[in-house]
């Protein structure tokens, strides 16, 4: 079967730095960058919930704004666990110690995270038909592949039924003929599990909707003997806002169309944010995303990125193509990823456009201090930055209930999902678990006094469409 490669979607920084979905290579040239600056802004210009611009003090005053303490645990979740049951135990040291004297040795633990996380991993295949001006008419069509991964969502081994989440730009081609189902969306997905690519017996898959803002999309699998008699099992997610640097990670996806494979690295940033061209080419997008050093290359797009404890961390989506610049990769971050696939299987069938609807909260929050926490406990340092209200947007879900200068300390679906305001993103990323009839509490704090916001989100208006 013939093997084409999507095209190259690429930004610059500072004139030098070029990030690209990691898809795969097309035929035809790269289009021509828009040569975007990469900036800190957390979502999509069109979004008022986050600022243009955000001000980040020199003056960042300590790290006494919030308490720190239990918010971070430490890199590696099962050792880290371990070490919780060893001090239970009278073990009295840190967990560096604890780590030294059980000689807890990475190497070794490579093959149980990898041998659980590639079981997830799929090799996706998305098949359009497209205008060919090669022929000597001129007007021709031909069929192109276009190949990438994904990773098990849900699995119903019983039924053989299963979803997989994987890049929007992994299911959807601006070039086809756009007379789809859903214009430029495939028709024709095809799934192989890990260690089958090599076979014609492809799984036939569906899609059942995506965010292109956030390049994320969901497709299904049903009734598939196949499945059924595998070895395919469900990611299990770690904690993105828990990624310290350092951290050894895996990259596993379906690089150059050869199938699911491996490659190992570290994170060097735990978050920031890439402007990049969307799937279509036409907007450019800023995404949040984990900065690696695994070799990411094209077709890894939409597979995994896992820890030591072979918990998913990321779905990989991204890479550096500058000359002279070598082990950038990046994934979305897995609480941002789950949480926008989730939102999808909820909201697809409500809406034509088979998008997420992310709660909206009507406030543009900026940073007023950044700094760093080293946990000595751990041994490892997480960046933390101070949020504030910089403006609340009039009739929005927050007036007169938020106001500016209020510093965003907690938030929390009443009776479910609750996180510290660590970053910038965190409001953000959370607004995505939301849904209509959840009351959202925020807490705050207004002139050295606490306080509580408490918002239900009881009507379709309160929500905004990402499709």
């Amino acid at each position: 079967m013939k093997k084409i490669m999507a095209a190259v979607l690429s930004v610059s920084l500072a004139g030098a730095l070029i990030f690209s979905l990691a898809g795969c290579t097309f035929f035809a040239p790269a289009p021509p960058s828009d040569d975007p600056s990469l900036t800190p802004d957390p979502d999509v210009p069109s979004q008022p919930d986050v600022p243009e611009d955000p001000v980040v003090s020199d003056d960042i005053g300590g790290s006494a704004w919030m308490d720190w303490e239990n918010v971070f645990t430490g890199g590696s979740t099962e050792a880290y666990r371990l070490y919780q049951e060893a001090k239970g135990e009278g073990f009295e040291g840190t967990f560096t110690d604890f780590l030294q004297e059980v000689g807890y040795n990475l190497s070794v633990d490579s093959s149980f995270a990898v041998g659980t996380a590639v079981q997830s991993v799929v090799a996706i295949e998305s098949v359009f038909e497209e205008q060919t001006s090669s022929l000597p008419s001129g007007g021709g069509t031909e069929e192109r592949t276009y190949s990438g991964a994904g990773v098990i969502y849900s699995l119903d081994k019983e039924a053989g039924d299963a979803y997989i989440v994987t890049n929007y730009h992994v299911v959807y081609e601006q070039d086809s003929l756009g007379n789809e189902s859903i214009p430029h969306i495939s028709d024709d997905i095809r799934v192989y599990l890990y260690g089958e690519y090599y076979l014609t017996q492809y799984i036939e898959a569906e899609y059942v909707g995506g965010a292109m803002d956030y390049d994320i999309a969901v497709i299904r699998i049903e009734g598939s003997e196949r499945l059924k008699n595998s070895a395919a099992r469900a990611f299990e997610a770690g904690d993105s806002d828990q990624i310290a640097a350092g951290e050894t990670v895996y990259a596993i996806g379906n690089p150059d169309s050869q199938g699911v494979s491996v490659t190992r690295g570290i994170v060097s940033v735990p978050s920031e944010y890439i402007d990049i061209s969307a799937a279509d080419d036409r907007r450019t997008v800023s995404l949040l995303e984990i900065r690696v050093d695994a070799a990411v290359n094209h077709g890894n797009s939409g597979g995994g990125l896992f820890n030591i404890d072979g918990s998913l961390i990321g779905i990989v989506n991204a890479r550096s193509e500058a000359s002279g610049v070598e082990g950038f990769g990046y994934a979305i971050p897995v609480n941002l990823a789950v949480g926008v696939a989730q939102n999808i299987l909820d909201n697809a069938e409500t809406n034509d456009s088979k998008g997420a609807l992310r709660a909206t909260l009507g406030v543009t929050a900026r940073v007023d201090a950044r700094t760093s926490i080293y946990n000595e406990e751990t041994g490892s340092s997480y960046i933390v930055e101070k949020v504030s209200v910089q403006e609340v947007t009039e009739g929005s879900p927050a007036a007169g209930k938020l106001q500016e200068g209020d510093l965003l300390k907690h938030i929390c679906i009443e009776g479910g999902l609750e996180k510290t305001v660590t970053h910038l993103h965190t409001v953000t990323t959370f607004m995505f678990n939301v849904r209509k009839g959840d009351t959202v509490v925020i807490t705050y704090e207004r002139s050295g006094a606490e306080g509580e916001a408490r918002i239900t989100y009881d009507s379709d208006a309160m929500f905004t469409l990402f499709a």
